[in-house]
């Protein structure tokens, strides 16, 4: 989309005074900026200007439809700007109008607000009334055409909301009950007006086949009940029409379990036996579950690989492994360019011997095919070495021509590259985002020989955003927010930026239109803001909550509690609706407990709409205030726990995770089915409740070893409350795909996890009990071991193959060494990609893939960088003196090698072969060596980190920043960092961030002289590694400051140094202590107004302005 068009109706920035702003963006858009039509020549001069005056025809139009027409009839790409301005307010007008719109009106509106719904941001997703089906129809296939814009959130309330557009309009009842009419009088205030419409009936067969054509691509995220409840005939007419196709095509995110069970039935009720292999290539991402694939002729084989493009379960690598082996086994015929152009995509699955046995004529005949396929970093070395020489200046068009294969060219060719026909080039854009890091750096350097940096911020596309250095960012001089939006900036870069470009005060303008820069807001720039702008100020951050860190949205929580006690003094005690509903609710969850509490039962409607759908993770595990939350929601919900429906306990969203078992064990039996299957998803469930909850559990549905596939399929994630009894769960047929169903829908945290915020369930036992049944049955004769009754261990004489391995995956660290000793060494080399990629191995393990490495290649000094990239990871098997022997000089080798987990004196070997093999000494190192050394620049002597350049290092700092390195290295770095930087008192808040684990390095005296404005700036990975000591020297103000990440990631060791007082701090910080106290004035005066409104309206309220300006100007009435 044009970048004008996207970027021109964000937020609310339209809404400063749209009055004054609509005549000037007509004027705009003057006659001669607009193209003349040459299909009526014999129109005067007079006659054409007045046909092509677009703006006199805008004041002029009798309608919004017809404005639409001529818009949408006019091809100049300058008008865009007036198709963004209208979609905000063809949305609102299909919003307000829905019912009384005919289709032909409907389709123009719908044109009109595409770009709108494009990027809506979730907060402000409100959708329609609309009923009549063929309405419905035009406007999911705006949906459709918006599909992959759109959240996961998104997606599933379109369901929800079609669901109820059909239940209405057709079965004249309600899915779910509205909110008010499950509290009592008392909780609303007034009484609720009774709907004439009934409950709908369980399984309400709504899903007929014209349904299904509607739904198009969300389809793929119906739940697994609805697919299990679609009638059999409906389906079958739906899966023999032409839309079935579309509406899987590339369509990725399925979740394996619904994949399946909708697969399944196609196969079993829509077709049988050889007719449904024949339409294998109308299946789209469905073919993702075909399960028969091995009966599969060389014709259909290579028709079902074309259809895996999109598939990202965990299997498919070894799906197309299989099928690319059977195409290769049954055509019987030597690997040829015809054959690796037909691949297509999985010519990925191809080994690296395979690779180089085409020559470069065959590549690059069929580069564009090549060019789109997922390579792992050896297979792309490999193919770029055969397609470029690297010796040689590489041209522009031939690195551009390279798409995925770039991964394998080298930084060393990369920052050789000249600006000129690159930059600009959309091309680039696809290219850089299959780069490494260490290449993005290099290619950026390249570029800064050629522009300026002002030049190079505006012309590099986003992928390259986040390589730009700070020092690149301040010789760019950016200083407007404009220019801001729509890049991807790190936390570090949006720090520096909103400083620089608005001082140390926000205004609301600004805010807007930061986008992602939001995250450099700091709590100063909070605090500063004017108690009378707080509730807009917040309520406009709380739009960008997916930016937001914990500490800005405590600081914005804190700031707007202060304020609105300031205008009036109890403000929370005698709080309207109104007022509730204008509080954004991820910061209303920071309340105290006692104003929590005190909140007023009148106002349990808006307090139950905000808990709906709030995520309680910006809050501690520990913290009070969620039991507290939880308290005021069951009194809301009022009358007797066992008659409360399960549609009320339901609508208290997250805070659901946080009941007591015994108050859950009180509820009716429908009630009670719901709030356990609803605790199936919760991401923190308390300590205190888990031992108790596996109790209610087991006695509702029974010990988890005789739960049906169904029961699995929607408690799963309750069976890891108690470990024995994952491990004692006996083999079904259906076990292995539920459990790993269960273990790819369950989110993983990035390392480091503060264990404040950890989720609740450890998926170890899980990984081992599928470890258990991926790999029993794989050899035929298995000695089993017992180490009790009930528990079966993994044998430690089975032999990995390589399709249990690439079943495996990361759960491959469950082979005991002397398993591991007995692979084959084709099964080992050919694993290596997935071994390789693998960190945690232990040091017999290790051992074991020491020896293996040993037997492939003979000796150590074959180990080169060709090999080493191959290896990754299994690198770590090797000895100190061993790798000191290895033949390295590819920067590129030690970026790929950087991931893995080497000690102290294996970085010392590694940086030794290195600069022996690069031929490079310490004080030729400039900064994209630096960067490419990563970990290994620990390896260097103190003496040598001495010698280091200043200026490069400079550059350099956020990579080097994240080495793991022994504190008397990290504190000669901080000292070179001194040198580039300043003393640690001047630091920048964007300077700290990118100083890593360089901040650990300081002594006590130059941590106690750290600003508090930087501390929640420092990285969290940072803090357990500052000594005990040295982290006592921090004031009450400075541990304050830390924020509610780095307050968590303190140490049991670190704690027991500090004072009560410093404690109490760290506590304060996490949000475990009581906020700040409220301000309330000594000699109150008149209040002034708070600006800003109800969050939820916020979207609908500009709209509605701005609507209401069009039909004034255009006589639109409706």
């Amino acid at each position: 989309m044009d970048k004008s068009q996207n970027g021109s109706y964000t937020g609310r920035d339209i809404m400063e005074n749209p009055i004054s702003f609509f005549p000037e963006l007509l004027s705009s858009l003057s006659p001669p900026l607009l193209p003349r039509s040459p299909l009526k020549p014999n129109l005067t001069a007079e006659e054409q200007e007045s046909v092509w005056n677009i703006p006199e025809k805008i004041r002029n139009c009798t309608n919004l439809p017809n404005m639409i027409e001529l818009m949408r009839n006019t091809t100049d790409g300058r008008l865009c700007f007036m198709r963004a301005f209208l979609a905000p307010l063809s949305w609102m007008a299909i919003m307000q109008n829905g019912t009384d719109l005919n289709k032909d009106n409907l389709m123009k509106l719908l044109w009109a607000a595409k770009p709108f719904l494009e990027t809506m941001p979730p907060s402000n997703f409100l959708l329609p009334p609309i009923l009549q089906i063929s309405n419905l129809d035009a406007i999911m296939k705006m949906f459709g055409e918006v599909f992959n814009n759109l959240s996961e959130d998104q997606r599933n309330d379109i369901i929800g909301w079609l669901k109820e557009r059909i239940a209405e309009s057709e079965y004249k009842c309600l899915t779910k009950p509205a909110l008010s009419s499950l509290l009592p009088p008392k909780s609303l205030g007034f009484k609720p007006p009774l709907s004439s419409l009934p409950k709908c009936v369980p399984k309400m067969p709504w899903l007929k086949a014209k349904v299904l054509t509607m739904m198009g691509p969300f389809l793929s995220r119906l739940p697994i009940e609805e697919i299990k409840t679609i009638p059999k005939a409906e389906l079958c007419t739906f899966f023999r029409s032409p839309d079935f196709s579309p509406s899987f095509r590339n369509i990725g995110g399925i979740k394996p379990g619904l994949g399946r069970a909708l697969f399944q039935r196609l196969q079993q009720e829509c077709s049988s036996g050889n007719n449904f292999t024949q339409q294998v290539e109308r299946l789209g991402s469905l073919a993702c579950f075909f399960n028969d694939y091995q009966s599969l002729n060389v014709n259909l084989s290579k028709k079902l690989l074309s259809q895996l493009d999109a598939c990202d379960n965990s299997d498919m690598a070894k799906m197309k492994r299989l099928l690319v082996q059977k195409i290769l086994e049954k055509d019987n015929t030597s690997l040829s360019r015809e054959m690796l152009q037909s691949l297509g995509s999985a010519a990925s699955v191809l080994t690296l011997s395979k690779l180089s046995s085409f020559t470069s004529e065959d590549l690059n005949k069929t580069l564009a095919s090549l060019g789109q396929t997922n390579w792992n970093p050896a297979q792309a070395r490999t193919l770029a070495k055969k397609l470029l020489d690297e010796t040689k200046n590489v041209s522009s068009e031939k690195l551009l021509s390279l798409g995925s294969i770039v991964r394998g060219v080298s930084s060393g060719l990369l920052r050789k590259m000249k600006a000129g026909g690159l930059l600009g080039n959309e091309a680039l854009k696809n290219i850089s985002e299959k780069m490494s890091p260490l290449q993005k750096k290099a290619l950026m350097q390249a570029f800064r020989h050629d522009v300026n940096a002002s030049e190079l911020v505006k012309e590099i596309p986003d992928s390259l955003v986040r390589s730009l250095s700070l020092s690149t960012l301040e010789k760019a001089n950016l200083t407007s927010v404009d220019q801001l939006e729509g890049h991807s900036w790190t936390l570090a870069q949006s720090a520096y930026l909103v400083k620089k470009i608005l001082g140390n005060k926000i205004n609301l303008n600004a805010l807007r239109k930061l986008g992602q820069a939001v995250q450099g807001v700091t709590c100063e720039m909070i605090e500063s803001v004017n108690r009378t702008n707080a509730l807009e100020i917040v309520q406009t951050l709380s739009e960008s909550s997916d930016w937001l860190s914990r500490v800005q949205i405590r600081c914005a929580a804190q700031k707007l509690f202060a304020s609105l006690e300031e205008q009036r003094p109890g403000y929370f005690i005698d709080i309207t609706v109104s007022e509730l509903q204008a509080i954004p609710a991820i910061l209303l969850i920071h309340l105290p407990m006692e104003k929590i509490q005190n909140l007023s039962d009148s106002v349990c409607s808006a307090f139950l709409e905000k808990m709906n759908k709030v995520n309680l993770s910006s809050l501690p595990n520990n913290a009070p205030s969620r039991a507290s939350l939880a308290r005021k929601a069951i009194r809301c919900l009022g009358g007797n726990v066992f008659d409360l429906p399960a549609a009320g306990v339901l609508s208290l969203g997250s805070l659901v995770c946080e009941f007591d078992p015994v108050w859950i064990a009180s509820l009716n039996a429908e009630a009670l089915n719901a709030t356990l299957q609803a605790l199936a998803s919760c991401q923190h469930i308390p300590q205190q409740n888990r031992e108790q909850l596996f109790r209610l559990l087991t006695n509702t549905y029974g010990d988890p070893s005789n739960w049906s596939e169904d029961d699995m399929g929607t408690l799963g994630a309750l069976i890891l409350l108690n470990t024995t009894a994952v491990e004692r769960l006996p083999f079904k047929s259906w076990l292995r795909s539920s459990l790993s169903d269960l273990r790819d829908s369950l989110l993983i945290q990035p390392m480091p996890v503060q264990k404040d915020f950890r989720f609740w369930f450890d998926l170890s036992v899980l990984r081992r009990k599928l470890f258990e049944l991926k790999t029993a049955g794989s050899i035929p004769s298995r000695r089993k071991r017992q180490v009790s009754a009930s528990i079966t261990v993994v044998p430690s004489l089975s032999v990995p193959i390589l399709s249990v391995i690439e079943d495996l995956g990361l759960d491959n660290v469950y082979w005991n060494p002397t398993e591991l000793y007995k692979m084959t060494v084709p099964t080992f080399k050919d694993a290596l990609p997935i071994l390789g990629a693998i960190t945690n191995f232990n040091a017999e393990q290790l051992s074991a893939f020491r020896a293996k490495t040993l037997e492939v290649w003979g000796s150590v000094s074959m180990l080169n960088d060709s090999v080493l990239t191959e290896l990754a990871c299994i690198s770590q098997s090797l000895s100190s003196e061993e790798l000191y022997n290895v033949s390295i000089s590819s920067l590129d080798t030690l970026d790929l090698l950087n991931t893995c987990n080497f000690t102290q004196t294996q970085r010392s070997a590694v940086w030794q072969a290195f600069q022996r093999g690069a031929r490079i000494n310490v004080t030729q190192l400039g900064e994209l060596e630096m960067e490419g050394l990563g970990q290994f620049i620990c390896g260097l002597q103190p003496a040598q980190i001495d010698q280091l350049n200043s200026t490069s290092l400079r550059e350099a700092v956020e990579v080097v920043g994240r080495a793991p390195c022994l504190l008397n290295i990290i504190e000669r770095l901080k000292d070179k960092a001194v040198a580039a930087f300043g003393k640690p008192e001047i630091w920048s808040e964007a300077q700290a961030e990118i100083m890593g684990n360089i901040i650990a390095g300081l002594s006590a005296v130059e941590i106690e002289r750290l600003n508090c404005k930087v501390m929640s700036f420092i990285q969290s990975s940072t803090i357990p590694l500052i000594t005990p000591d040295r982290l006592a020297a921090l004031s009450v103000s400075q541990l304050k400051a830390l924020g509610p990440d780095n307050a968590a990631m303190v140490t049991d060791s670190q704690r027991t140094g500090l004072s009560a007082d410093q404690r109490a701090a760290l506590n304060e910080a996490m949000g475990v202590a009581a906020l700040r106290a409220e301000t309330t004035s000594v000699n109150p005066t008149v209040p002034l107004p708070l600006k800003g409104g109800a969050a939820a309206q916020s979207m609908a309220g500009y709209v509605v302005l701005l609507q209401l300006i069009m039909l004034m100007l255009c006589g639109y009435i409706g």
